[in-house]
């Protein structure tokens, strides 16, 4: 259980980064609230992430913080790669000819 709470938690930290980003604005708009909620998820979520893995086991805690973090890491940036070209193809099939 711990281990998925702390993948989604990395995923939830490197997704508010990514929607911080200025060339993400126009891929994926958000309200003016947002923001500052994005800066609190991605400063928290992997401190509160390393808190949960050295809870379990400290030897091995952060080696589960850092592999979780990159596996997370990869998984949300294919994510969003995927989601980015979606709506790019929905965007040029709704324009005419």
């Amino acid at each position: 259980m711990t281990f998925l709470l702390v993948l989604a938690l990395w995923s939830a930290a490197f997704w508010c980064h990514e929607c911080l980003q200025p060339r993400t604005r126009s891929s994926f708009p958000r309200q003016a609230g947002a923001v500052s909620v994005n800066q609190i998820v991605r400063a928290l979520a992997p401190c509160l992430a390393l808190t949960l893995c050295l809870f379990q086991d400290p030897a091995l805690g952060i080696f589960y913080w850092l592999g979780l973090g990159s596996a997370a890491g990869l998984g949300t940036s294919v994510l969003m790669a995927v989601l980015k070209q979606k709506r790019g193809l929905a965007r040029m099939s709704k324009t005419p000819l």
